[in-house]
């Protein structure tokens, strides 16, 4: 089953239109049926949005993380099998500036540097 299938499939277990999931997560109802159709993929911050709405993860939804991973420039995925984790780290280059993101990573090493 493709991207598309399972949207659709995933679109009607939830009783939901075309135009009442695209108000859900912010698009069109044309962005919708173009993914569903296969014609675009959507970008990663939408994926994460569009897997919590429906109710799945990201992994589910995609034949190949890779591929899109580097489509949407992200270099580093080490969340996948944690849904939770995985959409909190899929969102950041979205939802953060530039500089939230560096303090992030000054957090996140200074963490790793402390003996737990």
């Amino acid at each position: 089953m493709d991207f598309g299938e399972k949207l659709i499939s995933l679109r009607k277990k939830h009783q939901l239109t075309q135009k009442q999931l695209a108000e859900k997560i912010g698009v069109t109802s044309s962005t919708i049926s173009k993914y569903e159709n296969d014609n675009h993929r959507p970008p990663i911050f939408i994926l994460a949005k569009l897997a919590d709405e429906l109710g799945t993860t990201t992994d589910f939804l995609l034949d190949d993380v890779a591929g899109l991973r580097e489509k949407n420039s992200v270099n580093a995925f080490p969340l996948i099998g944690n849904p939770e984790l995985e959409k909190w780290y899929l969102e950041l280059p979205y939802s953060y500036s530039e500089e939230e993101l560096l303090l992030l990573k000054r957090i996140s090493e200074a963490l790793g540097n402390r003996n737990i």
